[in-house]
């Protein structure tokens, strides 16, 4: 009885150890992965914020607040705020025109597409989440998927 007893807690010990081993791995694991995972979809904002000075500026201006009575503002507006993620991407793709009233004025004109053609579809995106986050506070993410759905849908109909 005494021998079974030792071989009985041998291998609990014995056991125990392989549990902790293999807990360990699968703690790394996780952890690895989750870190791929997190860098794979975090946002870089001052990539995003260059982007937009380099692609949106010209007509919205740095801070995003467009030019009264000629470019509508981007920065806390209701039209980004309300606007849904493929129109927004549709009209950065392939410009608008028409009527637009953001915050209560009123736009007349076109937006020719400034977005350039060498643009990968990762950096439109990230032009559109900075848009989201910085200028409007709003926790959206948008991503090359989406910017390949807006492609597809194609260019949207004059404003009314």
């Amino acid at each position: 009885m005494q021998g079974s007893f030792r071989e009985n807690t041998k291998k609990r010990v014995l056991l125990n150890k392989q549990s902790r081993r293999n807990l360990i791995w699968l703690l790394l694991f996780v952890a690895t992965f989750g870190l791929v995972i997190f860098s794979a979809f975090s946002y870089d904002k001052e990539k995003g914020k260059k982007l937009y000075i380099e692609q949106c500026s010209k007509c919205h201006r740095k801070d995003g607040k467009g030019i009264k009575g000629v470019y509508p503002p981007l920065k806390n507006s209701d039209y980004v705020q309300k606007g849904d993620k493929m129109e927004l991407l549709r009209g950065m793709l392939f410009g608008r025109s028409g009527k637009i009233v953001v915050n209560g004025e009123v736009y007349y004109g076109v937006m020719t597409t400034e977005v350039d053609k060498s643009l990968k579809d990762e950096e439109i995106a990230l032009i559109l989440e900075y848009v989201f986050r910085e200028l409007n506070g709003i926790d959206k993410s948008v991503t090359s998927d989406d910017v390949v759905k807006a492609r597809k849908l194609g260019k949207l109909p004059p404003h009314k």
